[in-house]
């Protein structure tokens, strides 16, 4: 299908579109994913508190990450009511400032989402770290919310006033939605590698530790569940074709795949605690493994698992 641009540079279709309207596919697909992700969480939370382990720094970021997420899936939803998921041309004039504005919100606050979620891995592998592996951490959880916290702040600076964002009138857009496309396109696949990196890095912790090959493969498994998150990070380049299209349909793709890098990435925060749930038995501690250098973040109790109990 051919299109053109309008003054402000947005891609219009010139055919008539169809009716689709994908509102409730958006409703039915974020609401699942903050479901499952708050699952997750409350049993992460519950086997902590089951063996007697306080919350951690780690543990109230990412419960931050996921009420972040919900406010995202909530304005989402009002942007559903004002018309998102339909194609541009049948959403009614005078609901387009209030969707845009909305829109905007659930945008902001799922990089908050992701953001948060990330840091609370990055934090908890800090706890397990040293040397070099340690080092590798901190970068990457410092770099992950410098990026990612100008990509939050790029949505409201980017035009000024800031209400032109949502409403036509006098005003100044200084970046342009081809730098900001390409600021977001960087920013997921730099979150996507961060994903990958923190998934990998553990590899090093455990690979030596002396417990039973069949326990560390599945400590392994457990750790490792974060290259989904940096998977998820990596599709949603394709659907950041939204940014500045005037076909509010494009948005759909992007806000899903937007609330499922939060919610995987939660998901993939809680595994490895959820194994002490599964395998609270597993094995007997010995002296070796009171010298390891994640003890003080798991404990020395009788019973050691890779699962992040304090």
């Amino acid at each position: 299908m051919g299109t053109e641009s309008n003054s402000d540079g947005l891609a219009s279709d010139i055919a008539e579109p169809p009716t689709d309207d994908l509102g409730f596919t958006l409703n039915c697909a974020v609401w699942a994913l903050a479901g499952a992700s708050v699952l997750f969480l409350g049993l992460r939370i519950y086997a902590k508190l089951w063996r007697g382990r306080r919350l951690w720094w780690d543990d109230y970021i990412l419960i931050a990450g996921w009420l972040a997420l919900a406010i995202s899936c909530a304005f989402q939803t009002v942007c559903v009511s004002f018309g998102l998921g339909k194609h541009g041309r049948f959403i009614k004039p005078e609901n387009l400032p209030s969707l845009l504005l909305f829109s905007y919100l659930a945008g902001f606050f799922s990089i908050l989402a992701a953001v948060w979620t990330k840091s609370s891995f990055a934090i908890t592998l800090l706890s397990i770290s040293e040397g070099w592996t340690r080092k590798i951490v901190l970068f990457i959880l410092v770099s992950v919310n410098i990026v990612l916290g100008l990509n939050a702040a790029l949505q409201w600076v980017q035009c000024w006033p800031v209400s032109k964002l949502w409403l036509s009138g006098p005003g100044v857009c200084w970046l342009g939605f081809a730098r900001v496309r390409a600021y977001n396109t960087f920013v997921a696949a730099y979150s996507g590698a961060a994903d990958i990196v923190l998934a990998l890095l553990p590899w090093k912790i455990i690979w030596t530790a002396k417990i039973r090959r069949n326990e560390k493969l599945g400590a392994l498994f457990a750790m490792s569940m974060g290259v989904f998150a940096g998977i998820t990070s990596f599709l949603k380049i394709a659907s950041l074709v939204a940014i500045g299209n005037s076909d509010l349909i494009t948005m759909v793709t992007l806000f899903i795949f937007a609330t499922a890098e939060g919610a995987v990435t939660i998901i993939a925060a809680s595994i490895p605690i959820l194994r002490a749930l599964l395998h609270r038995q597993t094995l007997t501690s010995t002296p070796d493994m009171k010298r390891a250098p994640w003890n003080a973040w798991y404990g020395s109790d009788a019973h050691w698992t890779l699962a992040g109990t304090r």
